[in-house]
C-alpha cells in the first residue's frame, strides 16, 4: 500500500485479525464501530496493529495512534497521515 492509497475498513480488519487475534472484518468495522476493548484487543494488541500499519503504509503514524479508542478513530488517523505525506 503507497502513501496516496487510503487505508480501508477491510484492510484495517486484516491487519487487527493479523496483529492482535481479534477476529473481524470490514463490514463489521463499518457497521458497528467496534471500540478495541469491545474486540478484545489490549494495549499490546493495539502496539501491534500499529507497528504492522506503519510498515505496511510506509508513514510513522506516532503517538496518537497508540491512544486510538477505536478502529475508526485509527483508521481517521492513519487516512489523514497519509494524505498529508501525498
Amino acid at each position: 500500500m503507497s502513501p496516496s492509497t487510503a487505508l480501508s475498513h477491510e484492510a484495517l480488519a486484516e491487519v487487527i485479525t493479523r496483529c492482535a487475534g481479534a477476529r473481524t472484518d470490514g463490514a463489521v468495522l463499518r457497521d458497528t464501530r467496534p471500540t478495541f476493548a469491545d474486540l478484545a484487543v489490549d494495549s499490546l494488541g493495539l502496539l501491534g496493529i500499529v507497528a504492522e500499519l506503519e510498515q505496511t503504509l510506509g508513514i510513522p503514524l506516532g503517538p496518537d495512534a497508540e491512544r486510538c479508542e477505536s478502529p475508526d478513530e485509527l483508521l481517521d488517523l492513519a487516512n489523514t497521515l497519509l494524505r498529508s505525506a501525498a
